[in-house]
């Protein structure tokens, strides 16, 4: 029998191990199986007799003498299946490389073991088996091989040795053998029916041409099989052993190891179905140590970056990381230095032919047992098509926004299923509200719309809401601060695939200068007409007095159109400020600047800027007329060097004007005719005096404002 392993060193040097039968050391040997105990607190480890053969270290040492045989690469593994045992889950199994101490090869090893604990949950000592591996591994496939590198610490699976006597055909098991197998030793007799009547029928045939292989010809027995025990789902077992024979080369006995590789099997369908998930993903998945060196680089990698994993593997990640990104890099190395969780973020690499790819970035850090970091797995998404969405988006935003502002209108939409009204920042402004606001303040519309359109405004809303049609409203809205706009909502009824409305949305824009300058425009409709009428009515008696002192067709028509193009003058001016009124200044140079040359040099104006009401504007353009065109015909504007002083002074709500014509013709007489000019001037002003003196016509004018 194996002797119980775990037990301390005999106080004369004898190890755990030496009570080992000679029939069980070779089944160890056989099945290539290293038998270790090691005490946590001194840190001193024994193991078998086979153990300088095995991996080159003597059956008694310090335990960290096998880290040192590990793998740096698989290290991280070895250490979290020890840092994984707890009292509730003493049993670990794990796979990794060691290197044989002497020889210096590299072999495969499956380590299973069980750690012992005190009362208060104190580890005492960890006991377990080394099963060299390298021939299953060497022969499985390269995703398989991907596989056992990255998995995880599993719950023990016992060992048990086994012995067969040819002749007899009696099976000898451990305790563990059986135990492992569920049977009880009380009735265990060694017939091989009891542990042949366990294995799966599927694999029946595998199990007995294994043993026949082995008795006939190899010598060697290595295969793996499934048993079904009682009150449970099939499990995996591995065997390995020999055959000894006689001096004549008849095979005598068999012996060797069996154990369970069912989470072995289970780790490794889900490591290789995470291998193809990594293979075939999309994103780039890139780890790398704490000295930023990359220690994977996945195929996606390689796609998305143009270098290949043999050309990124043991390099700087450096190297694909944008040198005006370095600075935010290393600080986001500082923090998994630290310990603190990195959100994603994005960021820029750049791809072998230069080129710089955007990328969105998540990191996962790597522990070790103690809980240290010793590198990051880092998963790169391509975000060029994303960024390009959102700056598309963004600039879609930018232009809406600015679409609305400048056409002073908010947008919104409505949820009918929530209630819920969802309005742009500019809607809050065009309200008078906070565009802080998430949403509209409850009962807005009854506080911010006059009552004698807010029945109408609701029933129009709901007629277009049970047509799933659009809608067009205007009505007047009053802000927080008291100021009145108007408004016009103009919306479509959104429905789902049955045409049911769901909901709505829309714009509303503020309308109030439209609704200003239509009123205007409805005012100045109606003044309008009244100046035409009185336009009319003016025209109609120019025509009569204008025939009446003019019996020459051509005389009538000269002066006839001189005062229509007066008259035109003024409404001109008029126009050009929506009849608000003329100022002086323009109403003087429109009359008079068509009858000389030079009107500056001619015409000596002085006064203030006065802005004349409309019918003012119109009766001075006709006086300013008739006294330019009187000047032309007989007074100052006869003369190269005649000139012509024009005064005007503003008191309440008169306007004062002051003509003084010279350096045309003497006056020696009086005119001895009255005609429509005179008349026309008269009845225009509230009040005129005329002194024509030798050196010319002086005339003081007063008319209303």
């Amino acid at each position: 029998m194996i002797g119980k392993v775990g037990e301390q060193p005999d106080p004369r040097g004898v190890t755990p191990f030496s009570r080992v039968s000679g029939w069980a050391e070779q089944a160890l040997d056989a099945g290539k199986i290293l038998l270790y105990s090691c005490d946590v607190d001194s840190g001193i480890v024994q193991r078998s007799s086979n153990s300088m053969e095995m991996v080159g270290l003597p059956a008694s040492g310090r335990t960290d003498r096998w880290s040192d045989c590990i793998f740096p690469e698989d290290l991280p593994f070895f250490e979290n299946a020890l840092k994984s045992i707890t009292p509730q889950a003493p049993a670990y199994e794990v796979e990794y490389r060691i290197r044989h101490a002497v020889s210096g090869g590299w072999l495969w090893v499956s380590d299973r073991g069980r750690g012992e604990f005190d009362e208060d949950g104190k580890r005492l000592q960890v006991n377990g088996a080394i099963v060299d591996i390298s021939g299953r591994i060497g022969a499985e496939t390269e995703i398989r091989e991907a596989a056992r590198l990255n998995s995880v610490a599993f719950e023990a699976a016992l060992m048990g040795a086994w012995r067969i006597d040819v002749t007899s055909r009696r099976w000898t098991c451990s305790d563990e053998l059986l135990a492992l197998l569920r049977i009880d030793r009380g009735q265990f007799e060694g017939d091989p029916k009891a542990i042949e009547r366990l294995v799966h029928p599927a694999d029946f045939e595998a199990w007995r041409q294994g043993h026949q292989t082995a008795l006939v010809q190899s010598g060697k027995l290595e295969f793996e099989f499934r048993i079904l025990l009682p009150g449970g789902p099939a499990r995996w077992f591995l065997t390995r052993g020999e055959t000894v024979r006689d001096p004549e080369g008849a095979v005598t006995e068999a012996y060797g190891v069996m154990f369970d590789i069912t989470r072995c099997k289970a780790a490794e369908e889900a490591a290789a179905r995470l291998a193809a998930i990594v293979a075939s993903s999309e994103d780039a998945i890139i780890s790398t140590d704490m000295a930023g060196l990359v220690t994977s680089w996945n195929t996606s990698a390689a796609r998305l970056l143009g270098f290949s994993a043999e050309e990124m593997t043991g390099q700087p990640v450096s190297r694909i990381i944008p040198p005006d990104y370095a600075s935010g890099e290393e600080a986001a190395l500082d923090a998994i230095k630290s310990g603190e969780p990195i959100a994603p973020y994005d960021s820029v690499r750049v791809r072998k032919d230069g080129g710089r790819l955007d990328v969105s970035l998540a990191i996962s850090l790597i522990r070790n047992p103690a809980g240290r970091v010793i590198g990051t797995s880092t998963i790169a998404r391509d975000i060029t098509e994303r960024r390009r969405h959102i700056e598309a988006s963004r600039q879609n935003e930018e232009r809406l926004g600015l679409a609305l502002k400048g056409a002073r209108a908010g947008a919104w939409d409505y949820d009918m299923s929530s209630g819920e009204m969802r309005w742009s920042p500019e809607l809050f402004a065009l309200y008078g509200l906070d565009p802080a606001r998430k949403a509209p303040p409850p009962g807005h519309f009854a506080a911010q719309v006059a009552p004698s359109d807010r029945g109408r405004i609701e029933a129009e809303f709901a007629k277009a809401i049970s047509a799933a049609g659009s809608f067009y409203l205007e009505f007047p809205i009053f802000r927080p601060d008291g100021t009145e706009i108007w408004t016009a909502i103009i919306g479509d009824v959104i429905v789902d695939g049955a045409g049911r409305p769901m909901g709505a949305r829309g714009i509303d824009q503020d309308i109030t200068e439209r609704k200003s300058w239509e009123k205007r425009q409805a005012i100045m409709l109606r003044e309008l007409s009244h100046r035409v009428k009185n336009t009319m009515a003016v025209i109609q008696s120019m025509t009569r007095q204008t025939l009446r002192a003019s019996r020459d067709p051509k005389i009538f028509a000269d002066a006839f159109e001189g005062r229509i193009r007066s008259l035109a003058a003024s409404h001109s001016l008029l126009t050009d400020t929506e009849w608000r009124g003329a100022r002086l200044t323009d109403l003087v140079t429109s009359q008079l600047s068509g009858m000389v040359d030079d009107m500056g040099k001619r015409f000596k104006l002085r006064g203030a800027d006065v802005m004349l009401p409309p019918e003012t504007a119109t009766q001075l353009g006709l006086v300013l007329h008739e006294l330019g065109t009187n000047a032309v015909k007989y007074g100052a504007l006869t003369t190269a060097k005649g000139t012509i002083a024009l005064i005007w002074s503003v008191s309440r709500d008169k306007l004062r004007l002051f003509w003084r014509e010279r350096g045309g013709p003497h006056i020696h007489t009086l005119p001895s005719h009255k005609g429509f000019g005179t008349t026309l001037v008269d009845s225009s002003v509230m009040s005129v005096k005329r002194r024509f003196d030798v050196l010319g016509l002086t005339c003081k004018l007063e008319l209303a404002l």
